[in-house]
This record gives C-alpha cells, structure tokens and sequence, in this order.
C-alpha cells in the first residue's frame, strides 16, 4: 500500500477516533422513554449538527434515551436504522429452506467485540458492538456484508429539543368504554390463557418501550417469535443463549407475536 495512502487511511481513524470521543465526553447517563415532537427529525452517528445521518425518525415515534451529552439525546437505534456487519465476524445457524435456499435468516457473533457499522465498508461509522454469541437477524448480503436488523447495543444521537420527555398516548376512547359483557368468551381466553407453555429457542433482550408488556424475545429453531415478560434480571442473565422456557401466554388477541408470562427458564447451553 502506498506510503501516503496508509497516512490519510491512518488521519481518518484518528479523526473518528477523536470527534466520538468528544460526544462522550461529559455524557450523562439517563434513562427513559421519549417522544418525537416534530417531522422528519434526524438521528446522527455523533452529537453534532454537521455529522452523518443514520436515518429519519417520524413525530410521535417512541426512543430509549441512554444518556445525554450537552443539547443531545443518546438512544438505541430504531428498526428501520441501517446496520451492518462483516460477514466473516458472524456465523450463519437458521438458513431459508424453502423460498430461498442457502439464504441466511439468523446469525451468532463468532469474535469479541465486534463492529456494527452504518455501511457494507470498514470505513464507515461504527454504530455499536455486539458480544460474542449475540445473535443478529440478517436482512441482505451486500459484497462480504451482512445488512442486519439494528441490535440493542447500537446508538444514534438526536438533538434534545426534538425529544418530549412526557410521552402522550393516543386516546382509546372505544376501548374505554366498551363493557366488558360484550367482550366474547373465546375472545377474553385470547387475552389470557391458563394453558401451560414450553419452548424452547434463542433469548434476547427486546428492549424497554412504553405498550411493550415483554422485556425480551425468544427465537425458535423454526424461526417462531415469542415475546418473554418476567424477572428481567434472569431473562438479562441469558441473553443469548439456548432456553426452555415454562410460563403461559398473556397475549391481547390480535398481537402479530405471542407473549409469555416466565415461570421458569433454564438455559440449555
């Protein structure tokens, strides 16, 4: 590689290097749930005006606030954030069989510490780290890269007068007053069954948001996702790692994913 190629490639990394380390410094640690106030509002890699956008939050969107730094909000990426990782750091274990073979579906960080990045490139933003053994959901494949789904250890930074503190709810006026006589017997047993339930699968943290009753989530080997509410310090304890898990569904009827209520979780690696 030539000489003056290593030296700009080597400003670059020191460049980065010291602009993240002054949107760390002096950070304070916080944590709540806010509210987007306005339109259109960005989420940046670093707490500055001038520094690249990750992606475009909507008024009224919910965001997990970790810290805040001066006039800007620190929070965990939101689903719809781009997030990539090197292909060769991870290690495919729940593949397509069917519509798309050979296509990997799940993956688990194979290295300490890896980078998530905002871009297929080891030149681009590092958005967080992921564990050894985190396991990642992959969304595309792009020349050596994995486009997965954001993990909960990957940030973003969004200016704090865009974010309201006090989160309004939308009102539910219907639900409120509907009498509870007219709520059919097959649907009240949808609310809540009594039915034992095992399974097993692979658990991660699904994180805090106001609506969500589970702290954590837990993948199949047949790719089936349950949602997982008990103590959050046992669930913490096993993040990423095989369980049985023994409870009884406590789902509203209509919800796209199944919750759990844990009664006992025992991990199986």
């Amino acid at each position: 590689m030539p000489l003056n190629l290593k030296i700009r490639i080597t400003l670059i990394v020191l460049f980065v290097s010291l602009v993240t380390s002054i949107a760390a410094f002096g950070a304070t640690s916080v944590n709540f749930n806010g509210q987007i106030n306005a339109t259109n509002i960005n989420l940046r890699v670093d707490a500055t005006v001038g520094s690249a956008v990750i992606c475009v939050l909507a008024k009224g969107e919910l965001v997990e606030v970790v810290s805040e730094a001066h006039d800007w909000y620190k929070i965990r990426l939101p689903k719809e954030a781009p997030s990539y990782v090197r292909e060769d750091l991870v290690e495919c274990f729940n593949s397509d069989p069917v519509t798309n073979p050979g296509k990997c579906l799940s993956a688990k960080v194979i290295k300490d510490r890896i980078n998530i990045r905002l871009g297929p490139s080891e030149s681009s933003w590092i958005l967080g780290k992921a564990d050894k053994l985190t396991v990642v959901n992959i969304l595309t494949k792009e020349n050596g890269w994995y486009k997965i789904q954001p993990i909960y250890q990957s940030y973003g930074w969004v200016n704090k007068k865009f974010v309201n503190k006090e989160v309004l709810l939308p009102k539910k006026q219907e639900a409120i007053e509907a009498p509870v006589k007219d709520i059919p017997q097959s649907s009240a047993k949808e609310i809540q069954s009594s039915d034992p339930l095992v399974i097993e699968g692979m658990v991660s943290p699904y994180g805090v948001v106001l609506w969500r009753q589970a702290t954590h989530k837990l993948i199949t080997s047949e790719n089936k996702v349950y949602f997982l509410k008990g103590n959050r310090k046992s669930l913490d304890s096993l993040n990423y790692h095989k369980v049985k898990v023994s409870g009884k569904l406590i789902s509203p009827a209509g919800s796209k994913h199944p919750i759990v209520g844990v009664n006992i979780i025992e991990a199986l690696n």
